[in-house]
């Protein structure tokens, strides 16, 4: 019984005898840059239903040479007090698919370019919604900076696309078009600062 108790002292006193080093702990970490925007609409018979997120993580994915955009859907709030307060989240299935995942390509030597102009171009992308990724081309404006990347781009696609669903309610309503616009976006290298 003694040796028991003395075996479980020691496992519990592992973990302050051996602490994880702090270079450690953020070598692991992906580091993303926050307080992005984005603009959702949800094309309706009526008009169109706008929803706005501030609160997009952008990461740079330097294996896949790509922006990786992180919109919880929980985050998108109405731009009208007449469009109700959930409807975006359910739309998109929040409470199964809680995020909405937009890639962006983005080259390293686009990034380190140091151009300080701002550019268009039309560069590969894939947005997953519902668990289904579609992939497409859209138009990208962007200004390279040294360790930072900003970034704004606007295209739309459709739901049937994604072979995603409509809640019944909203059917009556919506056309099964998005139109989203990342907008005032950033990444920027927080190794290298």
């Amino acid at each position: 019984m003694q040796i028991k108790l003395y075996l479980l002292y020691l496992l519990l006193l592992f973990p302050l005898l051996f602490p994880a080093s702090d270079a450690t702990a953020q070598r692991n970490r992906e580091p993303y840059t926050g307080n992005n925007r984005v603009l959702l609409a949800l094309d309706g018979y009526a008009g169109r239903y706008q929803f706005i997120s501030e609160q997009v993580l952008v990461r740079y994915n330097k294996d896949l040479q790509q922006l990786e955009c992180v919109v919880p859907v929980e985050t998108l709030v109405p731009l009208h007090d007449s469009i109700p307060q959930n409807m975006a989240y359910e739309v998109l299935f929040g409470a199964v698919y809680p995020q909405l995942y937009i890639t962006l390509a983005a080259p390293v030597q686009q990034i380190n370019a140091g151009s300080l102009s701002p550019e268009t171009r039309r560069l590969s992308a894939a947005v997953r919604i519902q668990d289904v990724t579609d992939d497409t081309v859209v138009p990208v404006s962007f200004v390279p900076e040294n360790n930072s990347f900003h970034f704004s781009t606007t295209f739309d696609l459709n739901l049937e696309n994604f072979q995603a669903s409509i809640p019944v309610a909203y059917v009556p309503l919506l056309t099964g078009r998005l139109l989203i616009t990342v907008d005032r976006a950033h990444w920027i290298d927080l190794k290298r600062r």
